[in-house]
């Protein structure tokens, strides 16, 4: 989230000049003096990585751990023409089984390098202890998709912001206002659409998104005139664990109140989905040298503790709704919503200052694999919260909640919908939805 500029490392870019006029600084890796048996970590390392790193270790997960790791293309290439990556892990991963998502990203900010490390060994690390213990119990409750470079020019260019100097976290549409590198437009960057698919398209109970150097565990609201979130205790409480795990230096509190900003992900986030969405921010102590040692291996253990809160939290029905009921084996079922939402009010062209308006679209598919068809569909509450952008501007006195329904939607393979039912279910809620139609026509050859 802030501007991460006192990498002892970065003397040596002087050093490495026809890289950097490459756009290929970060395929040389800072040394940071440890040997491999001073590395604590899942993966062993003991060097900043590479993008050709980050995407090695991705694709090597997948590839030898299949039924536990999907590969995952966003669908935005950034600015400079580079294909962003991730990763899902769950049991039988390649399975749409109505599980609870836990997504967690790193690197909004390109020159925040710990933020992508600490992201990409947490996924090595579930990897690794699949099998095990608590692990095992939450992969098999949830599952959890990594993409621990987002900002892929910045990253590559060693610097904040995205190859159209704009700062990707201001560039989200809810709140957004046209300041310095937030962007042309809301939603101008491909690497803010790319987040905004992601969790678009899945139900993420929870969303992280992972910086550096503050210790401060943020949730929102962004801005004061906005008022408390409606979900601020639970908010509150998941950011208060983790920042509990951290250390007791860390801090828990809306965005804020640590400093006001507009279009950042974890508002857009909350305010569409209702998934809990939160801004982890880790630094060493004040005093301290910021390096690989510090920030990495010294944070590893606390942030692995950290984040399986948080995919504990996921994972936890009271977290989240359930809908269920029985429909035929085979069929795909669809939940799917659409709605505005606004900007800032700001200057437009016509000399009028006024909101502009986006559509969200919510939509995410479950399998019916059981024989028996039964399914358990773990979603984020119908039940979206009223945010402080409105039409008309801001109102920071909206505490309520929008009862709009999720539509879902019965139907074959190849797209046939056979039925089509409103689902209303709250946080906590669970919900039995009726598919007979469904069942009785999923067969039948003269319905089209």
């Amino acid at each position: 989230m802030t501007d991460n500029r006192h990498f002892p490392w970065r003397r040596r870019l002087a050093a490495i000049g026809t890289a950097f006029a490459l756009g290929l600084t970060a395929a040389v890796a800072p040394s940071t003096g440890a040997t491999a048996a001073e590395s604590t970590l899942p993966s062993g390392n003991t060097a900043y990585r590479t993008l050709a790193d980050y995407e090695r270790d991705m694709a090597t997960l997948a590839a030898t751990h299949p039924t536990l790791v999907k590969p995952i293309t966003l669908p935005y290439r950034t600015t400079s023409g580079r294909v962003v990556r991730g990763i899902e892990i769950s049991d039988n991963v390649g399975v749409d089984d109505g599980k609870p998502v836990f997504v967690t990203v790193g690197m909004h900010h390109g020159n925040e390098w710990p933020s992508g490390e600490l992201t990409m060994e947490f996924a090595i690390d579930l990897v690794k202890n699949a099998r095990r213990g608590h692990v095992a119990e939450l992969l098999d409750r949830a599952r959890v998709v990594v993409v621990p470079v987002v900002n892929v020019d910045g990253f590559v260019r060693n610097r904040r912001q995205t190859d159209t100097d704009t700062d990707m976290n201001r560039n989200y549409g809810l709140g957004w206002l046209p300041l310095p590198s937030a962007g042309s437009a809301a939603w101008s960057e491909p690497e803010s659409r790319n987040i905004a698919w992601l969790l678009s398209t899945r139900q993420a109970t929870v969303f992280n998104t992972q910086h550096t150097c503050i210790q401060v565990v943020l949730y929102p609201p962004l801005q004061l005139a906005a008022g408390p979130a409606q979900d601020a205790s639970r908010l509150h409480r998941l950011a208060s664990a983790i920042a509990g795990h951290y250390g007791p230096t860390y801090r828990a509190l809306p965005s804020a109140e640590d400093y006001e900003t507009t279009g950042e992900a974890i508002d857009w986030a909350y305010y569409a989905t209702r998934g809990l969405s939160v801004t982890s921010e880790t630094c060493p102590n004040p005093g301290m040298a910021r390096t690989y040692q510090t920030q990495v291996l010294d944070t590893y253990a606390a942030h692995r503790a950290a984040m399986l809160e948080a995919l504990g939290t996921a994972a936890d029905p009271a977290e989240h709704a359930i809908i269920e009921g029985k429909a035929p084996k085979g069929a795909v079922l669809r939940v799917t919503k659409s709605f505005p939402l606004y900007t800032n009010p700001y200057a437009q062209p016509d000399g009028g200052v006024r909101p502009s308006s986006f559509t969200t679209t919510l939509t995410s598919d479950l399998d019916v694999v059981r024989p028996n068809g039964k399914f358990r569909w773990a979603v984020n509450p119908s039940y979206r919260p009223v945010p402080a952008y409105q039409a008309d501007g801001v109102h920071g006195d909206h505490h309520g909640f929008y009862t709009e329904p999720w539509i879902l939607t019965c139907e074959r393979r190849d797209g046939t919908v056979l039925q089509t039912t409103p689902v209303n279910v709250d946080l906590g809620d669970r919900v039995e939805v009726d598919l007979t139609p469904c069942k009785r026509n999923f067969h039948r050859k003269d319905v089209r």
